[in-house]
């Protein structure tokens, strides 16, 4: 017929449909694209055209054929549905949404519907802005899920809206829901676990992460999670995390390993140190408070700096960042080979890490060993387990004497302390004892749930039983979940924490959060997690923190804080210590007072806030390190 007549449009667009069906997509683009030439007004050639060009995966030119489908024929329903799809796939969210509702009042059904709830969800996901994007999204699924085809899948999008509008309880019983219809579900398994583990139900999230992992094996973030969680966990000793942090290597990172590692560094002792330090979290986080004054200190003489940051987005407290570094890489778009020849090239001698088992953390590289010197240091309390992670910096009090057994990296202690501090801007002046205005001690903790185990809770009713006239107040953010803050509330309850003297708060931007301690007298930790930044801030705030020493860094951080500011009496050794030397500064409010109108200079004076002296102490540590991988090297 083509050869007869060449400008039959027709035939040449079912040529082009033939050879789209037969996976010629290049060719079928081109004839598609003739026939639109001789006759442009077609719905049905731009429909098709629009899904050649999907095939060879060319979402944008595809957008347009679907678009001019639609325009010529707005009945078209699998051209609009076509439409939303590429848009999708394209990035072009809020356009894909704007199609599906075109398409769902043309043709309300249920797959419809559950693809505008798909394309809200993507919209979401991708703008945190439009966060209330998962609230239509979840009114759509409750609709859809009792009738639908898999009412499992459809559960499992309502339960990540739910979750990721921080609904925990109810999105954790869509979980279970799941996972009845489908138990061997590795998606259900893990996003339950995070529920449980926001909910504070640490046990319960262990759990899934290793069913997780069981299911998933190539998701070994799953297993990564466990060993985050039994820094929480109140029953696991030290000999069984370190045994889980060695068994995750073995597991994940082992195959990683170099057979060999081979650096042609100039072994030069006194050279000026090039260091780089590896990060997800060099934004508004807890670990860049920390590490913002000691970056900021470096001698640049002895040390040059690169940073390597894990994170797509950058707010002022990356630009802050940016500003101190020598060098700046975004590595959040490389892989982990190509991160390490990033490294490579930056010929960097010692490789810090500053986020061990937590979220966007790059041990996966570090298991490659891109650097001859590879450090943990700040954001993790463990041992990353990896055979190629040479140190673990801490300091005498987090880490005394006897701990070297728990680590694969040799434990290297600074002079005093494992950080510094330095205090926002926002963070407000030291109030008078809130004691002397509402005439009793008020009790608080501003941690995460998660750390707030019923070990903790039976001891927190144990020091209100020896201070009958005070009251306990708790604010964090899994409170605002209302099933939740029922349960945490019996949970007190049950321990002899009376609602009547308990006051429980939900979520609060940092600024406010730091203003509650206004109406604190008293700090109480949690244990075998305690306070880091919390107790910093409580601290610098006048509040003094009762803290119960353990055996790891987790439970020991807050006591390094209180050595380092000459108060060792207000860390606990024994649960029957912390009572004590909680009821005994609860009646003592003339010592209360003198405490919390003394603490920031106390603050000020200590070696929480001497960078430079920090930042000396570190340089030799790397120059010891270096020294003695000079030493023995060949």
């Amino acid at each position: 017929m083509l050869r007869l007549d060449a400008r039959d449009a027709d035939a040449t667009h079912l040529l082009g449909l033939i050879a789209h069906q037969r996976g010629e997509h290049a060719l079928a683009v081109a004839q598609i694209g003739a026939a639109i030439a001789l006759k442009a007004d077609k719905a049905i050639y731009h429909y098709n055209l629009g899904n050649a060009l999907a095939a060879l995966e060319r979402p944008q030119a595809a957008v347009a054929s679907f678009r001019a489908a639609t325009t010529l024929d707005p009945a078209h329903l699998a051209a609009r549905a076509n439409l939303a799809h590429a848009l999708t796939h394209a990035g072009r969210h809020q356009e894909a949404v704007a199609e599906l509702r075109q398409l769902l009042r043309l043709q309300p059904a249920a797959a419809a519907r559950n693809a505008l709830a798909s394309a809200l969800i993507r919209c979401a996901d991708a703008d945190p802005a439009a966060a209330q994007a998962y609230d239509e999204a979840a009114d759509l699924l409750r609709e859809a899920w009792p009738d639908a085809d898999d009412p499992a899948e459809v559960r499992l999008a309502l339960a990540y809206c739910l979750q990721q509008r921080k609904h925990w309880t109810e999105a954790a019983g869509h979980y279970q829901a799941v996972l009845s219809l489908k138990p061997e579900n590795p998606a259900a398994h893990n996003n339950l676990a995070n529920c449980c583990n926001q909910l504070g139900r640490i046990t319960d999230a262990i759990l899934h992460y290793r069913e997780t992992y069981r299911l998933a094996p190539d998701f070994p973030e799953a297993l990564a999670s466990v060993l985050a969680c039994l820094n929480y966990d109140p029953d696991c000793s030290p000999e069984q995390s370190a045994a889980e942090h060695r068994h995750w290597a073995e597991q994940v990172a082992a195959p990683h390993y170099p057979k060999s590692a081979h650096f042609e560094h100039e072994r030069d002792a006194q050279r000026r140190l090039r260091i780089g330090y590896v990060s997800p979290d060099l934004r508004r986080h807890p670990v860049s408070a920390i590490f913002a004054p000691i970056l900021a200190a470096h001698d640049r003489n002895r040390v040059e700096v690169t940073c390597y940051y894990n994170f797509a987005g950058e707010d002022t407290i990356t630009l802050r960042l940016k500003s101190l570094a020598g060098h700046w890489r975004a590595v959040a778009d490389l892989d982990d080979d190509a991160l390490c020849q990033r490294i490579r090239d930056d010929r960097i001698d010692i490789l810090v890490d500053l986020a061990g088992h937590t979220t966007h953390n790059r041990l996966l590289a570090f298991a490659r060993k891109p650097a001859p010197i590879q450090v943990s240091w700040l954001g993790y309390f463990n041992t990353t387990g990896l055979a190629t992670m040479d140190y673990f910096l801490s300091d005498p009090w987090s880490s005394p004497a006897g701990q070297e057994r728990y680590y694969v990296e040799r434990l290297l202690r600074l002079p005093h302390t494992r950080f510094c501090y330095a205090p926002p801007e926002y963070m407000p002046g030291v109030g008078p004892l809130p004691a002397e205005r509402r005439g009793q001690v008020t009790f608080g903790c501003l941690n995460n749930l998660a750390k707030l185990n019923e070990k903790v809770l039976a001891l927190w009713g144990e020091v209100l039983r020896a201070v009958p006239t005070s009251r306990l107040l708790v604010q964090t953010a899994a409170l605002d979940d209302a099933p939740n803050r029922a349960r945490f509330g019996e949970l007190c309850a049950r321990h002899g924490i009376a609602p009547a003297r308990l006051e429980l708060r939900g979520f609060a931007p940092i600024e406010e959060a730091a203003a509650s301690y206004a109406e604190i007298d008293i700090a109480l930790d949690p244990f075998p997690f305690c306070g880091g930044m919390t107790s910093l801030e409580a601290l610098w705030l006048g509040v003094p923190v009762i803290t119960l020493a353990g055996e790891t860094i987790a439970s020991r951080q807050s006591a390094s804080m209180l050595i380092n500011l000459g108060l060792p009496e207000l860390a606990a050794e024994s649960a029957e210590q912390y009572v004590a030397n909680a009821a005994r500064l609860a009646q003592d409010l003339p010592r209360l007072a003198g405490l919390r109108a003394g603490l920031r200079q106390r603050f000020a004076a200590s070696p929480l806030m001497d960078y430079a002296a920090f930042a000396r102490a570190l340089e030799s540590a790397y120059r010891d390190m270096w020294r003695n991988w000079i030493g023995s090297s060949h």
